[in-house]
């Protein structure tokens, strides 16, 4: 899910698109809190997913390097359609990675009823979008084999749940909309990579369009375009080694 919406945002570049923690994490962590080299996205606007799985694998599976080709298989994404997370979840799953997804949005239901689900659930706004935007009977297939196997906790997320994920090592990956980000109106289902929270800033990584590595909004402006349209459309996915 994503699509290209432009207005410059302020932002502090880290230095060769790393973002570093300035948070103490616990003497646990089995990364150091919290590099994460960054990825743009494509061109076309519409691999956003791609370019966060790409940053969270560089992480956890430092020892190979993915292509937005080989990306683009392993989430089995459609050419100029928005990407749904759980093709890649399952291939991760297969790859020994630790996942967990946080969000009210019932995958049962969905697999049993798809657009009609999309549509109560989210609304026309959202919901129109996702189905325009999305290959819904393949997606529903897919949910069908997620579902037995998904780790999911159904509830809306908060910071808290950020924090606490990056604060084990996991890459924090969450859907907003960016035009809500950027102040403009309209729905741009858009996946970023949290970095770090510390006190009422939040660290992005957003591989736009436009690109923007070690993007720092304000708590407020984030829970504005991660709850959109309201607080229980928030979601939050954890990607960490396993163990």
């Amino acid at each position: 899910m994503g699509g290209p919406v432009a207005q410059r945002i302020e932002h502090l570049p880290p230095k060769q698109g790393v973002a570093r923690s300035t948070r103490a994490g616990p003497t646990h962590r089995p990364v150091p809190f919290m590099d994460i080299p960054f990825s743009p996205n494509t061109g076309d606007g519409t691999h956003c997913l791609q370019a966060a799985l790409k940053m969270a694998l560089a992480v956890h599976m430092p020892g190979r390097s993915f292509t937005y080709e080989e990306l683009d298989v392993i989430s089995m994404k459609l050419p100029g359609l928005w990407t749904w997370p759980t093709a890649a979840m399952l291939w991760m799953m297969r790859e020994g990675l630790s996942l967990k997804l946080i969000e009210e949005f019932d995958y049962r239901l969905f697999a049993e009823r798809g657009e009609e689900y999309i549509l109560e659930r989210f609304g026309p706004e959202v919901g129109r979008a996702q189905i325009e935007n999305s290959d819904i009977a393949r997606e529903v297939e897919i949910a069908r084999s997620f579902v037995e196997v998904a780790p999911i906790e159904v509830r809306a997320p908060g910071i808290s749940d950020i924090t606490r994920e990056i604060d084990l090592g996991a890459v924090v990956v969450c859907n907003i909309n960016s035009a809500a980000l950027m102040g403009v109106a309209g729905y741009a289902g858009h996946f970023v990579v949290v970095c770090d929270v510390v006190g009422d800033l939040v660290t992005l990584h957003d591989p736009g369009l436009p690109p923007r590595p070690g993007l720092v909004v304000s708590t407020e402006e984030f829970e504005k375009a991660w709850a959109y349209p309201e607080g229980r459309d928030k979601n939050l996915l954890s990607i960490a080694r396993a163990g």
